[in-house]
């Protein structure tokens, strides 16, 4: 089984929280976490799955995120596509 949101309760920033800002945009839904420093997203909390969240995998020590199986995720329909 495949996890792919996080509960608020799963979710623990250890360090840099202070360095995080809060963008949303549309409905203001979803909320999308960026990286003051270098601009990345390392999660956001989930339009599908409210009050959960989606984790960047690329912003986690000790995985390759290359290796993992996927799908391909069309944000604009908020659909699965294909993998």
């Amino acid at each position: 089984m495949s996890v792919d949101t996080f509960s608020p309760e799963e979710l623990v920033i250890e360090a840099g929280e202070d360095q995080l800002s809060l963008y949303q945009f549309g409905s203001c839904v979803a909320k999308h976490y960026f990286c003051k420093v270098c601009g990345i997203c390392p999660f956001h909390q989930s339009m599908r799955q409210l009050g959960h969240y989606r984790v960047n995998l690329g912003c986690l020590a000790g995985i390759d995120a290359l290796q993992l199986p996927f799908e391909i995720f069309d944000g604009q329909s908020l659909s699965v596509i294909g993998a």
